[in-house]
């Protein structure tokens, strides 16, 4: 009859295996927290145009390059298709983010956003209105916007539950980290 024969690890062995795969985690957890520091710290340094005033800023400069490319991209084949688009606003401040926050709140007048913390504030989103009369009131112009959007790679607040139609943004879960 074959006998099976148990054969055990030394427990200092499993041990230190242990400290060796916990080592190599922490350490690859650290270098995509640096990497991810030196990229923000780059991405910093760009220089975008000054910023004057804390009023509405509508300069697709102001976006980052990526988003810029983005929305000229659009605009572009929104334009192919007839449709009169005007960019209304682009970078925000962070003071008149919380200027508009405040606004329905802690001032008069209706609620026109619902974050303190918004993609306008990181260069990574615009508005849009149809030029001429009536720039908000066109449902069907803003719903072709939107499907023109999203075909380009932009998240458009058209089709949010709480729709926000002349809101476009460039929004990718790994910019959380990085911008």
């Amino acid at each position: 009859m074959l006998e099976t024969r148990r054969i055990y690890k030394k427990p200092a062995i499993v041990k230190m295996k242990r400290i060796i795969k916990r080592s190599v985690l922490l350490g690859l957890l650290f270098g995509l927290i640096f990497l991810g520091i030196t990229i923000r710290n780059e991405i910093a340094k760009r220089n975008y145009p000054r910023v004057s005033g804390q009023g509405v800023i509508s300069d697709l400069n102001q976006l980052t390059p990526d988003t810029k490319k983005l929305a000229l991209e659009f605009l572009r084949r929104c334009e192919e298709e007839g449709l009169n688009v005007k960019i209304t606003e682009t970078y925000r401040t962070q003071r008149r983010q919380d200027e508009l926050y405040a606004q329905g709140r802690d001032t008069d007048g209706p609620r026109v956003t619902w974050t303190e913390n918004s993609m306008h504030t990181r260069r990574r989103a615009f508005d849009i209105a149809k030029a001429g009369d009536d720039p908000y009131g066109d449902l069907e112009f803003f719903e072709r916007c939107a499907e023109i959007g999203r075909e380009v790679g932009l998240e458009s607040g058209h089709y949010w539950r709480v729709k926000d139609s002349p809101h476009f943004q460039n929004y990718k879960w790994w910019n959380k980290f990085i911008y």
